[in-house]
């Protein structure tokens, strides 16, 4: 029983883990601080046929993605921080 109950609490817990960015992304229920970065984010590409048939369209849609997931300014921030207290190091 003991066993069992401590699966079903690390599954769950890695489902809330694996699932929160979407969430995220979807509803905003985090306010999330604007990042300071050196280069453009990459915009929502278009969906036109020729683009999904050659394959850009997926390549752009995955550094969209890249570039806007749920909670990203967040991670880079702890990344950051951590880099710094941890490792004694900048970028």
């Amino acid at each position: 029983m003991r066993n069992k109950t401590y699966q079903i609490v690390i599954t769950g817990l890695f489902l809330f883990f694996i699932l929160f960015p979407l969430f995220q992304q979807i509803t905003g229920v985090v306010p999330e601080p604007r990042l300071q970065e050196k280069r453009r984010l990459t915009p929502v590409p278009a969906l036109v046929l020729g683009s999904l048939v050659s394959g850009s369209f997926q390549t752009q849609f995955d550094r969209f993605m890249n570039d806007n997931y749920g909670l990203r300014a967040w991670m880079v921030m702890i990344n950051n921080q951590i880099d710094i207290s941890v490792f004694h190091v900048t970028q």
